[in-house]
């Protein structure tokens, strides 16, 4: 698991293991398109959707050790949309 000093562990967080799974299913970014880059790596994106869905906590209540929620909401929106 990927376990640092700065940013806490929680019960749902991805091991290393799952990210290695889950990463190469996730769209890639199309660089041809226009748009900033992305500001916020996508693991704790998907760290937050995680934390959010295994406890039922309302999207602005994320703690702050993870991705702001309206990142992860938008995100977790885009990928339902479009089917990932």
């Amino acid at each position: 698991m990927c376990v640092c000093a700065c940013k806490p562990s929680y019960d749902s967080s991805l091991t290393d293991a799952q990210w290695a799974v889950i990463e190469p299913l996730l769209p890639e970014r199309d660089p041809r398109r226009a748009g900033r880059p992305l500001k916020f790596p996508r693991r704790p994106v998907v760290d937050t959707v995680l934390y959010v869905l295994v406890s039922g906590c309302a999207w602005r209540l994320v703690p702050h050790g993870l991705a702001p929620w309206d990142v992860a909401c938008r995100w977790f929106r885009a990928w339902t949309a479009d089917g990932t």
